[in-house]
């Protein structure tokens, strides 16, 4: 065969493997419909419904939720309860998640480096401060709390392992954001839907771009009262060797014991400090 048939041959595989990439068919999520079970997407639903302010829910409320018609809400219901996922309670018909779903975090939180790596420098900060220490990654446009030490003092909040909220309201989200490429940070300051939490809260997307840039030069975040009425909060963000962000060290003090200028003063360095321990040990330099 001549090097000429040869190179129009591997042309052609090569454009016909392109197109058929192109003609991969994506689902509402972006996920290429050739891979994605929908079947799964919809078990998901249900469990999705369950949150914090709905525990425990009728199957008509999760018909209404999820949209799916009362048969398949039935099936997915009765396989969930079946595999152990869900409860439910005989007397009111009602039902809610089941304490297995914890072995899923147990399992991650043993699973995921960045989370093992941290204690010792999230327990040193403790330990200095005797203050609230947290851990949390970023989820989307939220932040989710994957490691908490609590404070010897009472807090504003009550919040455990777990917990989510909208990334740019706290200190932890927007010291992880202020580290991102320009596209990600716009695209999050975008789609984030901006609301009054405290009367303290930043509501306007141009602020909240010039608090980025601000945290992108001071290599910290300083909030107060965003989410949490009486809350203060500071959090630094921690990177690997590529100097991609990987989550953020916070410290959260309550109003009442301390001022935002104290906490600057006192807690700020201590911040820095378990931020800069982590990133080295995640292999930034």
């Amino acid at each position: 065969m001549s090097e000429n048939r040869k190179s129009t041959k591997a042309s052609t595989r090569k454009m016909s493997s392109s197109s058929g990439r192109e003609r991969v068919h994506r689902n509402e999520n972006g996920a290429d419909s050739s891979l994605f079970v929908n079947s799964i997407q919809k078990a998901v639903s249900v469990l999705n419904a369950f949150t914090r302010e709905r525990p425990r829910l009728t199957l008509a409320a999760i018909t209404r939720l999820t949209g799916l018609d009362k048969s398949a809400a039935q099936r997915f219901l009765y396989t969930l309860h079946q595999l152990g996922l869900i409860r439910k309670d005989d007397e009111t018909k009602q039902y809610s998640l089941s304490p297995r779903l914890l072995e899923f975090g147990y399992a991650y939180t043993y699973s995921d480096g960045l989370i093992e790596r941290a204690q010792p420098f999230l327990v040193e900060a403790h330990e200095k401060t005797r203050e609230t220490v947290n851990l949390m990654v970023l989820d989307g446009i939220d932040i989710i709390l994957v490691s908490r030490i609590p404070g010897e003092h009472v807090v504003t909040m009550n919040i455990q392992v777990g917990f989510r909220m909208p990334a740019l309201y706290s200190a932890t989200g927007r010291a992880i954001v202020s580290r991102l490429d320009p596209e990600q940070r716009d695209a999050i300051i975008r789609a984030t839907k901006y609301h009054l939490y405290t009367k303290q809260s930043v509501s306007d997307p141009g602020e909240m771009r010039k608090l980025l840039a601000e945290a992108a030069s001071d290599g910290f975040v300083l909030t107060q009262s965003q989410y949490f009425y009486g809350d203060i909060s500071m959090a630094a963000a921690v990177i690997d060797g590529s100097k991609s962000v990987l989550g953020a060290v916070s410290l959260s003090v309550p109003e009442s014991r301390m001022t935002v200028q104290e906490a600057r003063e006192k807690l700020v360095p201590v911040t820095l400090e378990a931020a800069r321990k982590l990133s080295l040990a995640m292999g930034a330099y």
